[in-house]
């Protein structure tokens, strides 16, 4: 029991993060656990839908399926950047060269921003006809279209968001976008 509360101690410690000089496990704890409990939280998101897509509809729950691979193909096309800037900031950091990692920040913005209009354009024009491809029923392809398009005019803010938490997770801050992904869940 000791060893559990020492645990959660650890990982919702205030103490600021030395990730130079803190014990490598500390700092597993204090990055790895509030990260994998947001991703949990995000991945609550499509339980969610899927559930309440259950309740309208076998029709609506077929269609909230076909949708997957391409919003996958999105949230994969955020984790590329997100990982890219997460170490370019971080190098920037660790060599103390903040002004950079501020650059680095504010490139990874734009080309998210970028990025999130080639993907709603490209989304709402092609979107049918790769929806069309996995299912040539027109009744769950308007129903995936209704549902994709909200994710095509959202996927600004998936990818800004990305690139915001790429910054704090380079700093080695996990807890804020743990706490950005259970409030928006909720």
């Amino acid at each position: 029991m000791y060893y559990k509360i020492k645990i959660l101690e650890i990982v919702f410690s205030k103490k600021n993060l030395s990730l130079t000089k803190d014990p490598v496990w500390e700092l597993f704890l204090r990055i790895a656990v509030p990260a994998s409990i947001g991703t949990v939280f995000m991945t609550l998101y499509n339980i969610v839908d899927t559930f309440f897509a259950g309740k309208i509809s076998a029709k609506a729950l077929a269609a909230l399926a076909q949708t997957f691979p391409v919003y996958f193909i999105i949230i994969a096309l955020g984790i590329g950047l997100s990982i890219g800037t997460t170490s370019l900031i971080a190098n920037s950091i660790g060599k103390k060269e903040e002004r950079k990692a501020s650059y680095f920040l504010a490139q990874s913005i734009i080309l998210s921003i970028i990025i999130a209009l080639i993907v709603t354009i490209i989304g709402i024009y092609l979107g049918p006809y790769i929806i069309f491809t996995i299912n040539k029923s027109l009744v769950t392809l308007n129903l995936s279209m209704d549902y994709l398009n909200i994710i095509f005019l959202g996927s600004i803010f998936i990818f800004v968001q990305m690139s915001f938490n790429s910054s704090l997770s380079a700093m080695g801050d996990t807890k804020s976008n743990m706490k950005v992904l259970m409030f928006t869940f909720f």
